[in-house]
């Protein structure tokens, strides 16, 4: 442990022990770099800098509040999932206030309803096609209404895609939502160890899925192979979370 680790963790002992406001601000400000880090992978999507970062600074007191130090874990691994869930929470409140186009909107209120007709007539989670041409759209207005209807949930580790479509069962049972706190540092724990079992392929597949937002199409295109193929190896990844957590 470094000599500023070591202090910051004599600083937490300090606080929790005597509730100190100005200790606690201390030791806000030495973390503030973790805001700036964390909320520049949200910016461009309709809300000003200033506003993620008012929200992640008070999601940052929040977690230095509420940080344990006996519990043996990093700072950072705790407060990164509380602050991501406030940031999140913050872009759900604003729902449809982030600018979508109105017939992306229009389209993205059919899919839900498409999809459950067709999963009942298919037992399966139906494919971008098939949207398409139930919902007489184009593969890529589907598409593009689909990452429209995510604009306002930027953290993707809530969501998964099935084999042969596009969107599909959600990971929340292992990965942490909105809850703050220590079941949030449990699930990123979780997500670490599975990520270092995974191939190099597999890791750049799951950050550009579930982190970037890029459909199967465009890293297929990116990578040059089918959508079957990205289809598959999402499988894969998704079999090994599974496997973690039995």
């Amino acid at each position: 442990m470094t000599s500023s680790e070591t202090g910051n963790k004599d600083l937490f002992e300090r606080y929790h022990e005597t509730g100190n406001i100005e200790l606690r601000n201390e030791l806000v400000e030495k973390y503030l770099y973790i805001v700036d880090i964390l909320i520049r992978k949200y910016l461009n999507k309709g809300v000003d800098y200033e506003d993620l970062y008012q929200v992640g600074s008070m999601a940052l007191v929040f977690a230095v509040e509420r940080y344990d130090v006996s519990k043996g874990f990093e700072f950072t691994s705790f407060a990164t999932p509380t602050i991501i869930g406030e940031i999140k929470r913050y872009f759900r409140d604003k729902g449809w206030a982030i600018k979508v186009p109105r017939r992306l909107k229009e389209i993205s209120a059919q899919i839900t309803p498409a999809k459950e007709t067709l999963y009942a007539k298919y037992n399966r989670i139906p494919t971008i096609k098939e949207l398409s041409e139930y919902l007489g759209y184009t593969e890529e207005e589907i598409l593009e209404a689909m990452e429209g209807g995510q604009a306002y949930s930027t953290y993707s580790l809530n969501q998964t895609f099935d084999e042969g479509g596009e969107d599909g069962a959600v990971l929340e049972k292992y990965t942490g939502r909105d809850e703050p706190g220590y079941s949030s540092f449990e699930n990123a724990e979780l997500i670490k160890t599975v990520m270092e079992d995974m191939s190099e392929q597999e890791r750049d597949i799951f950050k550009r899925r579930y982190l970037d937002n890029e459909t199967q199409q465009m890293i297929a295109s990116d990578m040059g192979v089918s959508q079957m193929t990205i289809s598959r190896l999402e499988k894969k990844i998704r079999d090994k979370f599974k496997t973690a957590v039995k």
